[in-house]
């Protein structure tokens, strides 16, 4: 792209080195999983090198179906049915997870903010060997790592402690401005955690931003929107405010789910359940032949096993043609 980008386009960029940074970490695992080098990463000269699918499989009554192999899926990529280099099940393997939160001035409405924190604290309790964590706190235009990815939790929850609401929300923009620099992950099984109230009064995103920024994000991405009392009282003036499109977008694309918790909801139950999802994953990863056009490609998958499933999985990748 030319170099005369807008600050604008800018902050779009870092938003997506930031999302793709927490994608592109190296994995270490039990099983066939691609080396570091090999995991997906993200260029716009050359696209992406390899592409993992992280997929939650449910049944007709909503229950994880966590028996399946690799032979009950198929994967297609724009119609064309993929042959796949990795495949993945163990939910006892390590996860990373990545907190972003919102500290703004309107989280402080009905202690929204100390929810979200104790929300963290419930996935950080229930932790296992080899899970590390990571968090980011961000408010007016700006995004402040709090702690680094560890496996040793003291740090983060020392800066959860500290964490205060104050200013407004550039809610996507707030994210693009992060710089992308971040400490990676080292598990394969990853997914952002991102608590807001949704309300977004300064970001500067367009459409077309919004839809390069979800065609780019290949980790699940759990988005739990946290809203007032008086949420279903609002004008549509106060709607138009809310930026539940564009989490509901964000959380749908990248294979994760939107939730919309009420203001003096306890929202720890709410993270045992995200936990245990982001355990069930499913890996599954090919590569692409390097070869023709790096366009974003609709990626599909299926169960093939009789029964009635719900397959979650990223909408999509950007790269050559597998």
């Amino acid at each position: 792209r030319p170099y005369n980008l807008s600050v604008r386009r800018l902050r779009s960029s870092l938003l997506l080195a930031l999302l793709v940074g927490v994608a592109a970490a190296p994995a270490q695992s039990h099983h066939p999983v691609p080396a570091a080098e090999e995991l997906p990463t993200y260029s716009e000269s050359a696209g992406t090198e390899y592409v993992l699918l992280p997929v939650v499989v449910l049944d007709k009554r909503a229950r994880f179906a966590d028996t399946l192999d690799q032979k009950d899926f198929h994967v297609w990529v724009e119609g064309k049915a993929v042959n796949l280099d990795t495949f993945e099940r163990d939910d006892g393997a390590a996860v990373s997870f990545a907190f972003l939160v919102d500290t703004s001035g309107s989280m402080k409405i009905a202690s929204k903010l100390d929810m979200a924190k104790d929300a963290i604290r419930q996935i950080v309790a229930n932790r296992r060997p080899g899970d590390d964590f990571a968090l980011f706190a961000f408010a007016d235009d700006e995004v402040r790592p709090v702690a680094p990815f560890s496996s040793d939790p003291t740090r983060l929850l020392r800066g959860l402690a500290g964490l205060e609401p104050e200013g407004e929300t550039a809610l996507f923009d707030a994210v693009a401005a992060t710089p992308s620099r971040m400490v990676e992950g080292k598990n394969a099984k990853r997914a952002i955690l991102l608590f807001t109230d949704g309300v977004d009064n300064a970001s500067h995103l367009s459409s077309l931003e919004m839809a390069e920024i979800l065609q780019q994000v290949s980790t699940p991405v759990y988005a739990i929107g946290i809203k007032n009392a008086a949420f279903d009282r609002l004008t549509e003036k106060e709607r138009e405010e809310l930026a539940l499109d564009n989490l509901r977008l964000l959380a749908l694309s990248s294979g994760g789910q939107m939730f919309l918790a009420g203001g003096e909801e306890d929202l720890r139950p709410l993270a045992s359940r995200i936990d245990a999802e982001v355990r069930k994953q499913y890996l599954l990863g090919f590569t692409p032949s390097g070869q023709g056009e790096v366009k974003y490609r609709i990626v599909v998958v299926s169960v093939t096993k009789p029964g009635s499933w719900d397959v979650r999985t990223r909408r999509g990748y950007r790269g050559t043609a597998p």
